[in-house]
């Protein structure tokens, strides 16, 4: 619940923007990648959170309200977790520039979050390449009444299985709270919450080219571009919706 909370309460200046601390991938280290194979595991998608006006005046009890009525948001709308464009679309890429091959198949889904654990989750691979999305929710503004904005948090690590060192450690923080043109709750929801997926969807592409620059040192061209799509969804709502 603390995690979830700090989650809600954060407010950062960029659109996306590295961790404090991040552990970059060391050039002899990703040099020794090649012709290696990587494993990528996966978690449990967390706790979408609702902060409304409403139960945020009920302090831990409005908390529990706020992640029923979210996750009911994320189930009843399908809405994928971001994480799943920093599988599909980092991996591959960071795999291309160090030469490794990434394991086929369903990343495998795992609960552990120490290195030691991680490695013990999945028994083959030279490397295990975890990401975990950290939270994720769509929060009011005081003001201007009415209006929302959104975030996304992931943490990637890589872990060599010879020596059970963390090789890289790294997260990206996401939001559109500096944003123009904030969407109203109905906005966000509306047509099966899609405004809601393309700003979560905005927020993993975002967090694509962070990490490929900071973590793994990707030079521009290698990091896939930002579909139209995704590039500001919230600015190309309001170009074509009166709220």
């Amino acid at each position: 619940m603390k995690r979830i909370l700090m989650v809600v309460l954060a407010v950062l200046p960029l659109a996306a923007t590295a961790a404090k601390k991040p552990i970059p991938l060391p050039e002899a280290a990703g040099a020794a990648m090649s012709g290696k194979t990587v494993v990528v595991t996966r978690h449990e998608k967390p706790s979408f959170v609702a902060f409304t006006p409403g139960k945020a005046m009920f302090a831990m009890i409005g908390a529990a309200a706020m992640i029923s009525a979210g996750n009911k948001i994320v189930r009843e709308n399908e809405v994928t977790d971001p994480t799943d464009i920093i599988e599909s679309e980092l991996v591959p890429a960071v795999a291309r520039h160090y030469g490794f091959t990434v394991k086929p198949g369903p990343a495998p889904v795992i609960a552990a979050n120490k290195p030691k654990d991680i490695l013990a989750a999945q028994a083959d691979g030279d490397y295990v390449l975890d990401l975990q999305s950290t939270g994720w929710q769509l929060a009011y503004y005081p003001v201007p009444v009415g209006r929302y904005w959104t975030s996304y948090a992931v943490r990637v690590q890589l872990v060599e299985r010879a020596t059970g060192k963390v090789l890289s450690d790294a997260s990206c923080l996401a939001n559109n709270h500096k944003h123009a043109t904030p969407p109203t709750y109905d906005a966000l929801l509306a047509d099966k919450a899609q405004l809601l997926k393309d700003a979560q969807a905005s927020h993993g592409w975002s967090c694509v080219q962070v990490l490929g620059k900071d973590q793994f040192h990707l030079a521009d061209g290698e990091t896939p571009a930002i579909p139209a799509t995704y590039v500001d969804p919230l600015a190309a709502y309001a170009a074509t919706h009166k709220d």
